[in-house]
């Protein structure tokens, strides 16, 4: 507290100097050379028709390296009968003195409402280091590593997604590939979702050398001032990994304006919602399913706001929607369509309206409401006879042709009682498609036999010399070569439509996995993939875990829910192994 005294006082001193505008710079305590220390600059306008025009103007800082920038504002309401605000700005920098000696620190220059003000330049007096010698002291301060958190916006509504940047920065550029294993803590008040852990190109100023290693989208789902926790990331050094933690930001979140309708279910971004019949080609019939969907389009905060759902009617039966997601990272927040595939049994013939719920969302760029409306689906249901009396003769003809082929045992023709005409011509679509059968054929009895052979494969022999790096080779090329015959035994399964089987055959592949990494449950190999691979991996898992649940208890299965599935397992399976 005494510390805070002085600082008190000098931030007094300028309200009192300065009336309406306060503008400030915080105490600095003889820092050493290449030792951290944190710059804090306040910034006050009281009153409505305050306007900043110019923004903060520091002074040279060629003597520092700058290691990292944050800020922050928070606005005040001093008096509701006047009406008076107070809006505060929070400007920090993490700097490094370059050399010892006396450095002099100029002024902070703003511009409000047409007049300069400024604070009163002052001296640092930076020390030297203690004597260490000079292998130590580079050793020390090339292992440095710093993370820095930057929010690309920090002032938002409630559920609108806020951008955050993690950044290293290290003197040494070799430090960077050995930083791995990004985490973060959940929160009551914000939700966080990673939108990518792409590294950037390495940047450099003054000395100091800095790489994005993760962008991250912030979702608050209260207002006020909220603290985002910490991130961290682990160093691979030589001798001992270190954890290494970043700076905390504050996120300032404004309340939703007055004037919400009533079916709002916090979306904020911009919406449109559209509905149709899956397949257009199949005529609806009584007691016969449907495939419905509504699709959701935009930007903006898909991860925590509320679909449109359909309305209980007594002329359909409807089941738990699938949902699928097709989102990209944006500069503002997430962009693409959710959409919910819902299986609906009409039970009336005539038309029919599936009727879904409004949908109503807020627009922060144009900060008004937007209400969509309800949304309806007309549908002619008929009955099965009123369907076949709609056919032509040779529809029927067809139909009552493939219901015979598909059900009665018809005997196999006699060779003896074929002619054959024209001798001398060769039908070679024919031959062409037994020569195909004769191959998936043989394909798939040759995918069963591996099968077979590899659950009698003995447990792998590791001889007593071999290192932990070669083991773990063995062990990569093992699970990516049953990895392989797995994913082809999937595909054909996909491509017979046995969906029942492929789910069993997934089941399977996911338990040899486990095996192979000695986890016993679900959980158990969930913790080893965010201990060993990496927070994204585990995310990516459960992801993949949720959407298998989902389709395999569906009532109603379609190829292009399994193709997704598909891909995403060989994209999981390829992160662990590789």
């Amino acid at each position: 507290m005494k510390h805070k005294i002085p600082y008190i006082l000098f931030l007094f001193s300028a309200i009192f100097t300065y009336g309406q505008v306060t503008l400030a710079v915080s105490d600095v305590k003889n820092p050493r050379v290449n030792q951290r220390f944190n710059l804090t600059v306040i910034l006050e306008i009281s009153g409505e028709n305050m306007e900043q025009e110019t923004p903060l103007r520091m002074p040279d800082l060629s003597k520092f390296d700058i290691i990292g920038s944050a800020s922050e504002q928070n606005t005040v309401v001093l008096d509701a009968k006047k009406g008076d605000v107070l809006n505060q700005m929070v400007y920090q920098w993490v700097l490094t003195p370059k050399e010892a000696g006396k450095i002099r620190f100029g002024s902070v220059l703003v511009t409000v409402n047409g007049k300069i003000y400024k604070t009163e330049p002052f001296e640092i007096n930076v020390k030297d280091n203690e004597k260490k010698s000079a292998v130590a002291e580079h050793t020390n301060h090339s292992n440095e590593v710093y993370l820095n958190l930057e929010l690309k916006k920090n002032v938002v509504y409630k559920n609108e997604p806020a951008v955050a940047v993690l950044r290293a920065y290290s003197k040494d550029y070799d430090n960077f590939r050995k930083v791995s294993n990004l985490q973060f803590s959940p929160q009551k008040n914000a939700s966080i979702k990673p939108i990518n852990y792409t590294k950037s190109e390495i940047e450099t100023s003054s000395g100091m050398a800095s790489q994005v290693i993760g962008t991250f989208m912030i979702f608050p789902n209260e207002s006020g001032p909220i603290a985002i926790n910490a991130f961290s990331a682990v160093v691979g050094n030589a001798t001992k990994p270190t954890k290494v933690s970043s700076n905390r930001v504050r996120l300032n979140v404004k309340k939703l304006p007055d004037g919400m309708p009533s079916n709002f279910k916090n979306a904020v971004g911009n919406f449109e919602v559209s509905v149709s019949q899956t397949n257009t080609d199949e005529i609806p019939e009584v007691d016969k399913p449907l495939n419905i969907s509504v699709r959701l389009s935009g930007a903006g905060n898909f991860g925590s706001l509320d679909l449109p759902k359909i309305i209980d009617s007594p002329d359909y039966v409807f089941y738990t929607p699938q949902i699928t997601t097709k989102t990209v990272p944006q500069k503002d927040g997430l962009s693409g369509d959710v959409i919910a595939e819902y299986v609906v049994i009409p039970k009336k013939a005539g038309s029919i309206s599936i009727n879904f719920e409004n949908f109503s969302f807020f627009n922060p760029k144009e900060v008004q409401y937007t209400d969509l409306g309800p949304k309806s689906l007309l549908l002619n249901v008929k009955t099965p006879g009123e369907i076949a009396d709609a056919k032509s003769t040779i529809e029927k003809v067809n139909d009552y042709t493939n219901i015979v082929l598909e059900t009665v045992n018809t005997p196999v023709l006699q060779t003896h009682n074929l002619k054959i005409k024209n001798k001398d011509k060769i039908n070679w679509k024919i031959v062409a498609g037994n020569l195909g059968l004769m191959v998936a054929v043989l394909s798939l009895f040759v995918v069963l036999k591996k099968r077979q052979e590899k659950k009698k494969v003995k447990p792998l022999q590791l001889r007593s010399s071999t290192s932990i790096a070669e083991t773990e080779e063995i062990i990569r090329k093992k699970i990516g070569h049953q990895f392989d015959e797995n994913i082809e035994y999937l595909k054909i399964l996909k491509e017979n439509k046995d969906f029942e089987t492929f789910f069993t055959a997934y089941q399977e592949l996911n338990n040899e996995t486990k095996n192979f990494f000695s986890v016993t449950n679900e959980s158990e190999f969930r913790n080893y993939l965010e201990q060993n691979k990496g927070a994204h991996v585990a995310e990516q898992y459960r992801i993949l875990s949720e959407k298998i649940q989902i389709e395999k208890y569906a009532p109603f299965h379609t190829a292009e829910h399994i193709d997704l599935i598909l891909e995403a397992i060989i994209s999981f399976y390829n992160e662990i192994i590789k």
